[in-house]
């Protein structure tokens, strides 16, 4: 799927067409596959074997442009991240474990930003502002040789692998901060398709402020840890005005 969008932004490129209005409102659809990880000492790690990239996001964006140079740039996202360890110790358990990390945010970026015209109908933007994250779903799976221990959202599953009499449920509560706040930004290209469409090709960062794992259940003695994501954003925008808008003249009276 990504490596089609990809492709189909490549190649619609030489397409370009007449200069269209930055100034105009841009409602649009982005893709965010990036790296995912953490500002945590992970204490006792002996081997990490890390997929790559290990998050992916998608969404809905909001453009308007005051003038040719400022705007603003909002939407909202869905994106899923993963973290993984091999032979961790974790929490002073004396076993090493494997253990796996699944979260799902919801996040909504708010952000001012600059484009600079390179000729008629490409413009460099930079963007920089704040996001607010909610977390939706995670699991965590830490995997020894005595037992398996799955977290999910009010829900703790032991299972011995030596008694199975052993094995049991319980409701820990959230293992995770709910909510977290940080910032975000990005440089890239944006250029036009036709009058109507233009693409974006952005290199993105975020880095949450507020800690993602809550201070009594934190794993892997990281306690005190901050999101981090690097990647790209792809998008697709729709260019329109609200000048002559029937509804908008009806407003004004």
């Amino acid at each position: 799927m990504i490596k089609k969008i990809i492709a189909l932004l490549l190649l619609s490129i030489p397409l370009l067409g007449n200069a269209q209005s930055i100034e105009d409102w841009q409602v649009g659809i982005n893709l965010n596959p990036f790296y995912f990880d953490w500002n945590s000492n992970d204490q006792g790690l002996t081997d990490v074997h890390q997929n790559i990239p290990n998050g992916l996001g998608f969404g809905l964006t909001v453009e308007k442009n005051w003038n040719t140079h400022w705007g603003i740039k909002t939407g909202v996202e869905y994106s899923k991240q993963n973290k993984k360890y091999d032979d961790a110790q974790y929490s002073g358990n004396v076993y090493l474990a494997d253990i796996n990390m699944d979260f799902k945010y919801y996040k909504i970026p708010l952000t001012i930003q600059y484009s600079h015209p390179i000729n008629k109908n490409r413009y460099l933007t930079f963007n920089q502002g704040i996001q607010f994250s909610f977390l939706n779903d995670y699991k965590t799976t830490i995997d020894d040789a005595l037992q398996s221990t799955i977290f999910t959202p009010n829900q703790r599953v032991f299972i011995s692998k030596i008694n199975a009499n052993d094995s049991n449920n319980t409701n820990p509560g959230w293992i995770y901060k709910k909510n977290t706040f940080g910032i975000i930004g990005s440089v890239g290209i944006k250029g036009f398709l036709t009058k109507k469409i233009s693409y974006s090709t952005n290199l993105r960062y975020e880095y949450d402020l507020t800690y993602s794992d809550l201070d009594e259940y934190y794993i892997l003695n990281k306690n005190k840890a901050n999101n981090f994501r690097l990647g790209l954003e792809l998008g697709l925008q729709y260019h329109f005005s609200l000048k002559g808008c029937g509804f908008c003249a009806l407003q004004k009276h």
